[in-house]
């Protein structure tokens, strides 16, 4: 009798994650691909076959959650939804399930009649997973682009919003990440050289700079391109954030702790508004107090936040049985992992 595993797979604007969980519920495989889908949808066509590719022999159960579909080559969302799903049909056939907003998992054919049910879901799917193993809390999950903050309670999904337009208002989704975020987003304004120095409004550097400089990025978080196209060294990450201020970096005659600083300070901008999202969503239920569950590329910005807070702090993978080597990709890659969990345990 062949292995079974189960698959999970996040569709992203920017990125493609896969996980796969084994009969027992052991975290064996979990990858994350570049896949800058505002380039066309062959980014992510293209990806497929290699990501395909690493996945274990064997009998293999793929459920499927797309965010993906707000991406500016589609139309309108309907339109993205049933492009990606008509992708994945082709390469691992018709036998695919779709995760939805209610929390079910749908056979493809009901996914192409309720696109707004499986519209940029998977937040629900990683939430819905840590929620099966802890009665209350809040799960937290700061990405490359986006952060996600859901209040789950007795054992279920607390949210007040279900799709990105109302989950905006609630602060449930933020959008601001720790790599494709630009500058301009966060502030007007920075101190520099004992003045407040106006910010450029330019897409001249976005925070995979400043959390470059601050060495809080490994290379498997860092796979967008630059704004600028160039390499992603600290001499580099320096230059795009220097001339967010108008200056070339060798300008001002400090050494680079200046720089260092000004990273700092970005940081900080990112943590306050991250903070008060955070107190926010809290405030419409005190059971979301007791733990904070961490994911996601940013979640070393997470951990501070609980801190802050003094609300204890987990992170998503330590709800996972996984070999050591793949705790920070369990983390980075969430809701493909819980996604895998869920096909597992509602197959």
């Amino acid at each position: 009798m062949k292995a079974i595993n189960y698959i999970g797979w996040d569709v992203g604007g920017a990125h493609l994650k896969v996980a796969s969980i084994n009969a027992s519920g052991k975290l064996e495989l979990v990858e994350q691909f570049a896949t800058p889908l505002w380039l066309g949808l062959n980014q992510l066509e293209n990806v497929l076959p290699k990501s395909i590719e690493k996945l274990p022999e064997g009998a293999l159960i793929h459920a499927l959650t797309i965010t993906a579909e707000l991406v500016d080559i589609f139309k309108d969302r309907e339109s993205g939804i049933k492009q990606i799903l008509m992708l994945f049909e082709k390469k691992l056939g018709s036998d695919i399930k779709i995760y939805s907003i209610d929390g079910e998992i749908l056979s493809l054919n009901r996914a192409y009649r309720k696109v707004n049910e499986v519209a940029s879901a998977n937040w629900h799917a990683s939430t819905s997973y840590v929620a099966s193993l802890l009665e209350s809390g809040l799960f937290i999950d700061i990405g490359s682009t986006t952060t996600d903050i859901i209040p789950f309670h007795n054992k279920l999904v607390n949210c007040h919003g279900s799709d990105d337009q109302s989950r905006l208002c609630f602060d449930e989704l933020v959008y601001t990440g720790v790599v494709r975020t630009p500058l301009m987003a966060l502030t007007k304004q920075a101190p520099f050289a004992g003045k407040w120095q106006n910010i450029i409004a330019e897409y001249f550097s976005n925070t995979a700079d400043i959390y470059r400089i601050l060495g809080s990025l490994e290379d498997e978080d860092d796979l967008m391109e630059t704004a600028d196209g160039d390499d992603k060294d600290l001499v580099s990450s320096i230059r795009r954030l220097a001339r967010m201020l108008g200056v070339d970096s060798n300008h001002f005659k400090y050494d680079d702790t200046c720089w260092t600083k000004l990273a700092m300070y970005f940081e900080e901008i990112q943590l306050q508004l991250l903070t008060r999202a955070v107190i926010r969503v809290l405030s419409h239920d005190a059971s979301s107090n007791k733990i904070i569950v961490g994911a996601g590329v940013g979640d070393f910005l997470v951990k501070k936040i609980a801190d802050r807070l003094s609300i204890p702090y987990i992170e998503f993978s330590d709800l996972c049985t996984i070999d050591s080597h793949l705790t920070h990709r369990c983390n980075m890659c969430a809701p493909a992992v819980g996604l895998a969990q869920l096909n597992r345990l509602l197959s």
